[in-house]
């Protein structure tokens, strides 16, 4: 018996119960809170299914991974992913990790903020397993993105659960120096990256980012990114690049986009790159590190979540 299966027995009956759970009888539309237990811990994460949701059919997933010092409310608040989701069919979810962190880094050099060693791979292994199984998501149209820290974490699922995921969409970061060693073997996954040559956190050409009171990480440059996931997906090497229309000229913002098309593994990677761009979500009218200052410009010249889910809805496992 599930878990949605223990509560309504335990509110309602048995019986009951089993009325509640018929096909077409689970939570309706909309976003709502919820827990799993994973690892010792209560792990909460809020869930949105589409205005035309029906437990009768299969749907796409979208994991929505916050950044540090955020939540899951505001990562849908910035990104308008539940909006989306309405417009073309697909469940969003949107993990809260650990203190507000995720657990992203495999190296074990980053963890200077992390209360605990959190195991995140191992949640959202467990979410997906509780999602296919109670609302129908289709197992092979899993897409994860997530914003700085999250986007840290979304690269780290890429290595750990490539198996798993049909595509992957990191933004506002890079990666520490030595996390390629940890992410060898394993699948290759098309993947779509969004950066600023401005990011005031994680240096457009790499350098050490203070983390915590005793926690200094090097991260790699963008370009050094880049090749690392290029050559870990088989894509071309040469990119086609082209420049995105100047959509709003007084944003003092850019964006070129780089595909590198997919080789035998069928996995490409294409990078959008935001030149004079902060560490924001582009095409958002708010920051999505509210509690933050000085986070550099929001680029208006493309929509973000709209970007990268046309990306997904065109990859599948």
């Amino acid at each position: 018996m599930n878990h949605r299966s223990q509560l309504f027995s335990l509110v309602f009956g048995s019986g009951l119960a089993a009325l509640l759970l018929l096909p077409g009888c689970l939570a309706g539309p909309g976003r709502t809170r919820h827990t799993l237990e994973h690892d010792g811990r209560q792990r909460e994460y809020l869930l949105h299914l589409p205005s035309d949701f029906s437990s009768a059919e299969t749907w796409p997933l979208v994991i929505a991974l916050h950044p540090f010092a955020s939540t899951g409310a505001m990562m849908a608040r910035t990104t308008d992913f539940d909006l989306i989701a309405d417009e073309e069919g697909f469940i969003v979810c949107y993990p809260r990790g650990v203190t507000f962190l995720w657990n992203g880094d495999p190296t074990d050099e980053a963890k200077g903020l992390l209360v605990e060693d959190a195991d995140d791979v191992g949640f959202i292994a467990r979410l997906l397993d509780e999602l296919i199984e109670d609302y129908g998501v289709d197992p092979s149209r899993v897409y994860v993105t997530g914003a700085s820290n999250g986007g840290l974490m979304a690269q780290r699922l890429a290595c750990a659960l490539g198996d798993r995921l049909a595509a992957v969409a990191p933004v506002m970061i890079t990666l520490p120096e030595r996390f390629p060693d940890a992410c060898e073997g394993g699948s290759a996954v098309p993947m779509l990256m969004i950066f600023g040559t401005d990011d005031p956190f994680f240096p457009w050409e790499g350098g050490t980012v203070q983390q915590g009171p005793s926690s200094a990480v090097t991260y790699l440059s963008a370009a050094d990114t880049v090749n690392f996931w290029v050559n870990r997906n088989g894509a071309a090497a040469d990119a086609e690049v082209e420049a995105l229309p100047d959509l709003d000229p007084d944003d003092g913002t850019r964006v070129y986009r780089e595909t590198h098309a997919a080789g035998v593994s069928g996995a490409a990677f294409v990078f959008y790159r935001v030149e004079g761009g902060g560490h924001t979500w582009p095409g958002s009218r708010s920051n999505l590190l509210e509690s933050l200052a000085g986070v550099g410009r929001i680029s208006q010249d493309m929509d973000a979540s709209r970007v990268i889910w046309n990306f997904f809805k065109t990859k599948s496992r």
